[in-house]
């Protein structure tokens, strides 16, 4: 199972647990030792599970629930840096989970030919699922990107079209 197709089977109480936990773990070591960087696990799990919406919610609600942290910690730091801090990591997160989307994305378009494909000896014609003799061309178009263009090969061209070839 591929690391996406595990996040694809979580659900949103994963997420949110996830995200619970690391600012739990977070306020409880303080403010010197930091764990905003485990926030990318919750924006990826919301983002596989329920969309880019949901990731992108998730990438700017968590550094803002964690900058609520700076209040009851009595810092010499000033608001200013803490904001900047904040958004900094919000950009991040945001470009994390638009980029976990557009991963996603990508591997739902990508269809790839595999296994042993049954192909007649004769006129190369494809048997599909259904049990239906296709063109090799018509059966590959329709599960890929691939396009053809017809030619033919010097051998053939030869047999075919001697006055022609060379």
């Amino acid at each position: 199972m591929s690391p996406l197709e595990f996040l694809g089977k979580t659900r949103a109480v994963h997420w949110i647990v996830a995200s619970a936990a690391i600012l739990l773990l977070d306020y409880i070591t303080g403010p010197f030792i930091q764990f905003p960087i485990l926030f990318v696990v919750p924006v990826a799990l919301a983002t596989t599970t329920h969309g880019p919406r949901a990731g992108v919610g998730v990438a700017v609600v968590l550094p803002l629930l964690r900058s609520s942290f700076f209040l009851s910690w009595d810092l010499p730091s000033s608001w200013v840096l803490e904001a900047i801090d904040t958004a900094v990591d919000v950009i991040i997160l945001i470009g994390f989970s638009l980029l976990i989307d557009k991963v996603i994305q990508q591997q739902r378009a990508i269809r790839v030919l595999q296994g042993l494909l049954p192909i007649c000896g004769f006129c190369k014609k494809i048997r599909d699922e259904d049990g239906q003799w296709r063109q090799l061309e018509s059966f590959i178009t329709e599960r890929s990107s691939a396009r053809f263009s017809h030619t033919f090969c010097m051998e053939c061209g030869r047999k075919h079209y001697p006055d022609l070839v060379d």
